[in-house]
């Protein structure tokens, strides 16, 4: 009898079979977590100038007893936003009713969960909102 010298190597297509579905599964699940990752650190671009605004808008306010809607008569720089639109909406001037900013955010480049949405800070609450209510669960500061 000859022994056999030659053992058979590599994968069965089931094991390899297998490997591409777990792949898969987890390409499933990270990738939408990669998107909402992304989005959030484009909302931290508005937040960060949002809490700028807030403090420009007190200073403000000690100065003239009221609120501004004019974001250039405050003390801060605009930046050139990225990903937003490159303008700020303060609306609400009066000391008892506060103010509110919002800023845009247009559809090109996000992924479809959010598509174009606003971020809206209210000074009264001191809450964040959003038109979109994946944007406010998923991406604004609570």
């Amino acid at each position: 009898m000859k022994s056999r010298k030659m053992q058979s190597r590599g994968f069965t297509l089931i094991e390899l079979l297998v490997v591409v579905l777990i792949i898969g599964i987890l390409a499933a699940v990270a990738v939408p977590q990669y998107f909402k990752v992304v989005e959030k650190g484009r909302v931290a671009e508005v937040t960060a100038y949002i809490g700028d605004i807030r403090g420009a808008e007190e200073r403000y306010a000690l100065r003239a007893s009221a609120y501004t809607t004019d974001a250039n008569t405050l003390d801060v720089t605009v930046p050139a936003f990225k990903y937003f639109s490159n303008t700020a909406t303060i609306v609400g001037t009066s000391l008892t009713g506060g103010w509110q900013v919002t800023f845009t955010r247009t559809a090109t480049g996000s992924p479809p969960a959010y598509g174009g949405y606003t971020v809206i800070f209210n000074s009264l609450t001191g809450n964040y909102s959003s038109n979109v209510a994946a944007a406010i669960t998923d991406l604004l500061p609570q």
